[in-house]
């Protein structure tokens, strides 16, 4: 089984993400605040990092600008902001990909 650590704030989207990647052999392990999101990731060892990009505390760039000298694996943005020049910001900061939320199930399963 593959394990996410997923940074999200939104319980909503979180369960139903979570659902549907457990329907595919995932495990998600969610965490609602951007601030604990380091310390969340060291504890969980996940194969992948799911950010949000606006959370309290600490958003998503920042925090994959802070994990990528620490964390080899693949780390995803997952937002709602559709804008270039926040794709490429992410980008630049060591994300690995830029998923808009309103990407089909389907379609971010086989992106993850």
């Amino acid at each position: 089984m593959h394990k996410i650590a997923f940074v999200e704030d939104d319980p909503e989207v979180g369960k139903l993400i979570a659902a549907y990647l457990g329907k595919h052999d995932i495990d998600i392990h969610l965490e609602p605040r951007g601030d604990k999101a380091l310390d969340f990731i060291a504890q969980q060892n996940p194969d992948l990092v799911l950010l949000d990009v606006m959370l309290p505390g600490k958003d998503g760039m920042t925090i994959c600008r802070e994990l990528r000298p620490l964390y080899s694996g693949p780390i995803v943005l997952l937002t709602s902001l559709d804008s270039d020049m926040n794709h490429i910001l992410a980008l630049e900061m060591g994300a690995d990909d830029y998923i808009l939320k309103t990407t089909p199930p389907a379609v971010l399963l086989a992106r993850l």
